[in-house]
C-alpha cells in the first residue's frame, strides 16, 4: 500500500460528494432530487475507487479498483440524463425509451469491463508504470472504450441541451441555477478530456478530482440559489395550464414561447411560432396586430377589448424588465371575457328596457290621471244637475260615466300587464275600436273605411282623449274619422 499527496484531492472529492448527498437526503423530495443523489453517489464511488487504486501496488488490485470505478462511471450519465428529464418536465414516454436503451448499453459495457481479459475490447493492454514517483495503473484503450466515450458524452450533451431549453423564460434565480449546473458538468468534462488525451500526465484521474469541484458548485447552488426549490417543471405546468392565452416576446418582437391556450386562439403551434416575428403569426388577425403595434409603444401596462369570431377577449400588453430594469421583452395576454361581455350587454339592454318602461309608465300615469279627472268631472256635474232638476236621465248619464271609468281602469290594467309581461302587440280592427270608444262619450261619430293595426290597449285611451279634446276644447259639433291603409295590417 502506498500513500501519496495525490490521494488528498481524491479523499476531498469523496468527502464533498458525501456531504452533498447528506444535504440532498435531508431536503424534501423535489423533481430531480433522487437522480441527483444517484449522480453524487456515483461521484463518491468513483473518487473512492480511484483513491484505493492509487494506494494499491499490485496490478491485480489496481485492475479490481479500476473495474469498481466503472460501476459508477456507467451509471453516472444515466442518472444525469434522467435528472434533467425529471427536472425539466419532459414526457414520461421518452423516459421509458431511454431507460431501456441506456440500461442495456451500460450493462453490456460493465460486463465487457469485468470480462476484458477474455476479449480485450475495452482495454488492449494493462500494466504498471511510474508517474511522478507514484506507481499507477497503465492501460491502452480498445474500440469498446471509445464507443462508450461517445455514448457517455452524447448523453451529457443531450442533458445540457435540454437544460438550456427548459430555461427559455427563466427569471434571474433560474438563470443562476442553470449556470450552476453547467459549471458543474463542464468542469467534469474538461477534467475527463485532459485525462483521456494525456495532455497533462498525472498519477491522478482529473475526472475524479473534478467531482470535488462539482460538489462544491452544487453545494453553493443548493444553499444560495435554491437549487431544486425552483424548478422549470413547476413553471411549465403553470404556464401551460393557464386559462389565458399568453405570448412571450423578446425585445426584437420575436416569439419566445406561446402557451396552449394561445395556440388554440390564434391557430398556430408553439414549435412553429417560436423565433418568428409577432407580425408573421398575426396576419390572420389584423385587429390584434394593429392593437399590438399601437399599444406596445407604451411604457406602462395597457389593456383593451378585442373580438374574434363570436368571442371577446381582453388584451393586455406589458413590458418585461430584467433585474437592472432594462427592457428585455413583452408579454401579451388574452383573457376570454365573452361570458362577462354577454352579461354586460344584457345589463345594458335591461337598463334600456327599464328606462323605456319608466317612460311608458309616466305616459300611462298621465293618461290615467287625465281620463279619470274627466270622468270624475262629468260625474260631479251630473250629480249637481240631478240635485237641481231631479232628472232621472241624468242618473243614466252618471251610470254610463261610472262604467266608462271602470272600463278605463280595466284597460289600464291590461296595458300594465302587457308592459310587465312584455307581451307582443296584437291585431286590433280600427273601426271597431273607434266605435267602442265613441259609445262611451255619447257623441255622434262618423267612420269611413277600416284597417287592422298592431297595437295594445292604450290605443283606446288615445282615441278617447282625442275625441274628448275635440268636443271640450275644440267645441266641435261632429267628429268624422277617415281610415285608409296601404297594407293589410
Amino acid at each position: 500500500m502506498q500513500f501519496t499527496i495525490y490521494q488528498i484531492p481524491l479523499l476531498l472529492s469523496s468527502i464533498v460528494s458525501a456531504i452533498v448527498i447528506y444535504l440532498l437526503l435531508k431536503r424534501k423530495p423535489s423533481p430531480g432530487s433522487r437522480c441527483l443523489i444517484v449522480c453524487m453517489a456515483c461521484a463518491f464511488l468513483w473518487a473512492l475507487s480511484d483513491l484505493f487504486n492509487l494506494g494499491s501496488l499490485t496490478l491485480s488490485s489496481k485492475l479490481f479498483w479500476d473495474n469498481v470505478s466503472y460501476i459508477a462511471i456507467v451509471i453516472f450519465p444515466i442518472a444525469w440524463i434522467f435528472f434533467v428529464l425529471e427536472y425539466s418536465g419532459k414526457p414520461k414516454n421518452l423516459n421509458k425509451i431511454l431507460i431501456i436503451f441506456t440500461s442495456c448499453f451500460s450493462f453490456f459495457t460493465l460486463l465487457a469491463v469485468w470480462t476484458n481479459q477474455y476479449h480485450h475490447l475495452f482495454r488492449n493492454e494493462i500494466f504498471l508504470t511510474e508517474v511522478s514517483g507514484v506507481i499507477v495503473f497503465g492501460k491502452t484503450y480498445g474500440p469498446l472504450f471509445w464507443l462508450f466515450i461517445v455514448y457517455f458524452y452524447l448523453l451529457m450533451i443531450i442533458g445540457v441541451t435540454m437544460l438550456f431549453q427548459s430555461f427559455n423564460l427563466s427569471n434571474s434565480i433560474n438563470r443562476k441555477q442553470k449556470i450552476t449546473f453547467i459549471l458543474a458538468i463542464f468542469g467534469t468534462w474538461a477534467a475527463s478530456l485532459l485525462h483521456i488525451s494525456k495532455i497533462i500526465v498525472s498519477p491522478v484521474d482529473f475526472t475524479s478530482i473534478s467531482f470535488s469541484i462539482m460538489g462544491v458548485i452544487l453545494l453553493i447552488g443548493i444553499t444560495k440559489y435554491q437549487l431544486l426549490d425552483i424548478v422549470p417543471v413547476a413553471y411549465t405546468n403553470v404556464f401551460k395550464n393557464m386559462g389565458d392565452g399568453i405570448i412571450v416576446l423578446g425585445r426584437l418582437n420575436q416569439i419566445i414561447e406561446i402557451n396552449p391556450c394561445m395556440e388554440e386562439i390564434i391557430g398556430i403551434e408553439n414549435n412553429r411560432a417560436c423565433g418568428k416575428k409577432i407580425d408573421q403569426i398575426l396576419e390572420n388577425w389584423p385587429e390584434l396586430k394593429k392593437e399590438y403595434i399601437k399599444l406596445s409603444s407604451k411604457t406602462y401596462p395597457v389593456k383593451t377589448t378585442l373580438k374574434k369570431g363570436k368571442k371577446t377577449y381582453e388584451l393586455n400588453i406589458s413590458n418585461i424588465f430584467d433585474s437592472r430594469n432594462f427592457l428585455i421583452g413583452y408579454l401579451i395576454t388574452l383573457h376570454d371575457i365573452t361570458y362577462r361581455k354577454r352579461i354586460e350587454d344584457k345589463l345594458v339592454e335591461s337598463n334600456k328596457q327599464i328606462d323605456g318602461l319608466n317612460d311608458t309608465l309616466q305616459i300611462v300615469n298621465k293618461i290615467l290621471r287625465h281620463d279619470l279627472l274627466n270622468k270624475l268631472a262629468v260625474m260631479k256635474s251630473a250629480l249637481w244637475l240631478y240635485e237641481e232638476n231631479k232628472d232621472k236621465s241624468i242618473l243614466d248619464k252618471l251610470d254610463r260615466s261610472i262604467d266608462g271609468g271602470i272600463e278605463l281602469i280595466g284597460r289600464i290594467g291590461e296595458l300594465e300587464s302587457l308592459i310587465l309581461n312584455k307581451e307582443e302587440l296584437k291585431p286590433i280592427p280600427l273601426k271597431k275600436a273607434i266605435e267602442e270608444v265613441s259609445a262611451t262619450i255619447h257623441f255622434p261619430v262618423t267612420i269611413d273605411g277600416d284597417a287592422t293595426v298592431l297595437a295594445d290597449e292604450a290605443l283606446f285611451s288615445v282615441f278617447e282623449n282625442l275625441m274628448r279634446n275635440a268636443i271640450i276644447h275644440g267645441k266641435t259639433d261632429r267628429i268624422k274619422v277617415e281610415i285608409s291603409s296601404k297594407k293589410s295590417i
